[in-house]
């Protein structure tokens, strides 16, 4: 088992569109033009929807959320669009259709019976199995609405039958009684007996009933596949197999929004903001995030050919060789003034690595003749536990770091520096929105413990632990929400943060264009020229 973070946000699923509710009268203007928006915000969404791009579909409904909270629709969009998505996500990883499709029904059976279990027993708090259920049937009434759920289980089921069987899930949603974890299973079942009449095996119904249950929980707690188990603890450890890239999904292409020193993206001269358009001769348009990943991936010393645009339009082929990739905790360590002897270093993940790699990038900025160091916690996404709390302990003279409480045996718990700090430079610290999890339990104990200066944004609000656990059913694991975490000064960071003591808005990015043809501008870290909030930083530091 193996601590790791998450935020905590719990769905509610809606399965069926109700009407728009408005109290406007014809005469009243202001909210006509309201209302006339939000529909055709609603259909910008509802046109994402009918082309299957439940990606665009979601951000089009999170930023209506955003603008028009109360608006139940949009909620009921939005949840309708994750469970495809996530569908989609599954099918396309090869280790689902490979391996968990191919469980016998008994071994499927146990196997939901297992995370039920594990909830049950581990979960943060006390969860009844009613809505453990529900979130079952929902999921498989909406993949039997999905071409690639029915393609992949029951292509010869005829479009009458599917109904069919959708109308008898809606009537046990309507009926469902789970007091306990054997009505659950029992719920299961009848599905699972139910869908044989259209050719549907009892596997992927009980597969849908276990992402079902985790997505009933919190956005984070969810059943890891044998590859994405396999990532999670390569992510933790600090290395991996692969061209040491980080992609997102635009209409251009693959966008490169990291690339790893040392890798062999990095040795190529790839850069952040260029496109991955091809690989081994074949678009990456139309593709998923994950489907992409899967093209880019494979054994080591296995070749890839990809084709890059720097933007222009001129597409370069390279040749790649995948590898092992250390990924750096640290990705940038300088002087930013010389003169006043301050530093800078950027922490961008807490891994097994972090602590070690910390050190010595301090020691070597002090033997430049560091006095101030400026600590970047921006864009860090946090990681392992026992990582944040042995960065903190190096700055402070003692006292409570950061405590956990959970309803299992060791999950509360109270972590405490040693009072043998080995860094005593007056300390800044940056975070942005981005900064979560373990960022905001360092950010927290230094401030709360007024050893460092907080400048820049609030931070995620990322509040609660969690566990992997290798389960014994399958060959996957299970990554669930064990316990929250609270601040030296008891303060809850879940939907909270950390709020900054000097608050600084961070200049915005250059975005594309719609059609996605302008080049992309990342913002630029570490360079006090083009990054206001470290300029901010180096100020503060002078004139204190």
């Amino acid at each position: 088992m193996r601590p790791l973070f998450s935020g905590l946000l719990a769905w509610q699923v809606f399965l069926s569109p109700a009407l728009l509710a408005w109290s406007d009268t014809p005469t009243d203007a202001p909210k006509a033009e309201a209302r006339i928006e939000v529909e055709r915000v609603l259909e910008r969404g509802l046109d994402q929807e009918r082309s299957r791009n439940w990606s665009a579909a979601m951000e089009v409904y999170r930023g209506a959320l955003e603008r028009w909270p109360g608006k139940v629709e949009f909620s009921r969009r939005l949840r309708l669009c994750e469970i495809h998505y996530k569908l989609h996500r599954r099918y396309a990883d090869q280790s689902f259709r490979n391996v968990l499709l191919h469980l016998p029904r008994e071994q499927a059976l146990d196997l939901y019976d297992e995370v039920l279990e594990r909830i049950q027993s581990n979960y943060v708090d006390a969860v009844p199995f009613e809505p453990l259920a529900r979130h079952g049937l929902d999921n498989l009434e909406v993949a039997l609405r999905d071409p690639v759920f029915v393609k992949a289980n029951a292509d010869r089921a005829t479009a009458e039958s599917v109904l069919a069987l959708r109308e008898t899930l809606k009537k046990f949603r309507a009926e469902l009684h789970a007091p306990d974890r054997e009505s659950a299973l029992r719920i299961a079942g009848s599905s699972a007996q139910a869908a044989q009449g259209i050719g549907l095996d009892a596997t992927p119904v009980y597969l849908e009933f276990i992402y079902g249950a985790c997505d009933a929980l919190d956005d984070f707690t969810s059943y890891l596949t044998p590859d994405k188990l396999e990532d999670l603890y390569a992510m933790s450890d600090g290395n991996f197999v692969g061209l040491g890239v980080e992609l997102k999904i635009d209409s251009r292409g693959l966008r490169l929004v990291g690339v790893i020193r040392g890798g062999p993206a990095w040795d190529a001269g790839i850069k952040v903001g260029e496109w991955v358009v091809r690989v081994d001769g074949r678009s990456v348009k139309g593709l998923t995030l994950d489907e992409a990943a899967n093209r880019l991936s494979g054994t080591e010393g296995s070749v890839v050919e990809i084709g890059v645009d720097k933007g222009d339009g001129q597409v370069r082929a390279l040749k790649l060789i995948r590898r092992h990739v250390e990924v750096e905790s640290v990705v940038g360590a300088k002087l930013v003034d010389v003169a006043g002897g301050i530093g800078y270093l950027q922490l961008a993940g807490f891994q097994k690595s972090s602590t070690e790699e910390l050190d010595r990038a301090i020691a070597g900025l002090a033997n430049q003749g560091m006095k101030v160091l400026i600590l970047d916690l921006r864009g860090n996404p946090g990681g392992l536990l026992n990582v944040a709390v042995e960065i903190a302990d190096r700055f402070l003279d003692g006292g409570l770091i950061v405590s956990t409480r959970g309803r299992a045996s060791g999950q509360s718990q109270a972590y405490s520096a040693t009072g043998r700090p080995r860094w005593r430079f007056p300390l800044y610290v940056l975070v942005d929105h981005d900064s979560a999890s373990a960022s905001e339990i360092l950010a927290g104990a230094l401030q709360d413990h007024k050893r460092g200066t907080v400048l820049g944004s609030r931070t995620y609000g990322k509040g609660s632990v969690q566990s992997i656990f290798s389960l014994r059913s399958a060959p996957a694991g299970l990554k669930l929400t064990t316990a929250k975490f609270y601040s030296p000064l008891d303060r809850p960071y879940s939907e909270q943060g950390v709020s900054p003591d000097i608050p600084i808005a961070a200049r915005s990015a250059a975005k594309p264009a719609a059609d996605a043809t302008a080049p992309v501008l990342d913002p630029v870290f570490g360079d006090p020229q083009l990054d206001p909030i470290l300029a901010a930083a180096i100020r503060t530091a002078r004139q204190r």
